[in-house]
């Protein structure tokens, strides 16, 4: 496996940092979106579970988290995060003109895929979402809709404390030691316009998501307590290739859970996408 690390510059002009990690014969490749207030660089056990197996990683670092460059957890509008993930898709195609290209977009991740989707789903293979639903968790919808409302005109930059316990992240409590120790994470903090942006995005990505027909794949644990709703999402989208896994109580990286639940989490990605890719080749055959 190879690892490598560079730069883009994305949306007006801000670098944006990447890294990827590459088997030695790459058979597809994965663009993983990473989620609110955290980085490409916590996704370890995904990269360990699908590298052997022939999947290369490319994962940037979102304006204002991790090691790019961008206020902290500040967004001027969504629309910057999904024209970034689009200047990252071409730097893959570049390298991998022919390779099947896969979407996993996890958290505040996972809508940032689903708006992608929306505007490009005609270059996606398939489309996979972990720690997704239709609603903030209860104590995080009060909070971001009193912010969104109050300061995201007036005062857009203005940081607040989204009071985020990162206990409920995951049951492995090295996991939570890491995440809150991690001088990349910044979930001490979050701009009135990104809580704005949040909210606003929430409420208008069900209107669409049932056009999409891209193959899809969702992963949830069923105690998420930072998102709700994920079973409702069997509902909303209608796509032939749909299948929704909803673990029986886990908490929000189901990534990230405690070894045995993590293996059975890793196990179904990595069959679910090697189903995909053995369906492609038998329709061209």
């Amino acid at each position: 496996m190879k690892h490598i690390e560079g730069e883009f510059i994305g949306v007006k002009g801000l670098k944006i940092y990447y890294q990827a990690w590459i088997p030695d014969t790459p058979k597809a490749v994965i663009q993983l979106v990473h989620g609110g207030f955290e980085h490409s660089g916590r996704y370890q056990s995904v990269v360990n579970e699908l590298v052997p197996e022939g999947y290369a990683i490319y994962a940037d670092d979102h304006r204002g988290h991790g090691k790019s460059e961008g206020l902290r957890n500040y967004v001027d509008s969504f629309e910057q995060y999904i024209e970034d993930e689009r200047l990252l898709y071409q730097i893959i195609k570049e390298h991998y003109p022919y390779l099947p290209i896969f979407m996993l977009g996890h958290s505040l991740g996972s809508f940032i895929a689903i708006y992608f989707t929306k505007k490009y789903e005609n270059l996606l293979h398939g489309l996979i979402l972990s720690g997704t639903g239709t609603k903030p968790g209860r104590e995080t919808s009060r909070f971001l809709k009193l912010i969104a409302k109050g300061f995201s005109k007036i005062a857009p930059k203005m940081n607040f404390n989204p009071r985020l316990n990162a206990k409920f992240l995951s049951h492995d409590p090295e996991v939570v030691k890491l995440y809150e120790n991690d001088p990349f994470v910044n979930a001490d903090k979050i701009s009135a316009r990104l809580s704005y942006e949040m909210v606003k995005n929430f409420k208008h990505f069900k209107t669409f998501i049932g056009n999409f027909k891209v193959n899809l794949l969702i992963q949830c644990g069923s105690d998420d307590k930072l998102i709700k709703g994920s079973k409702e999402l069997d509902d909303l989208f209608k796509m032939d290739d749909k299948t929704i896994k909803i673990y029986e109580g886990l908490y929000h990286e189901v990534y990230n859970e405690i070894e045995y639940n993590r293996k059975v989490v890793l196990k179904d990605l990595r069959d679910w996408l090697n189903n995909r890719l053995f369906i492609s080749k038998s329709m061209k055959k």
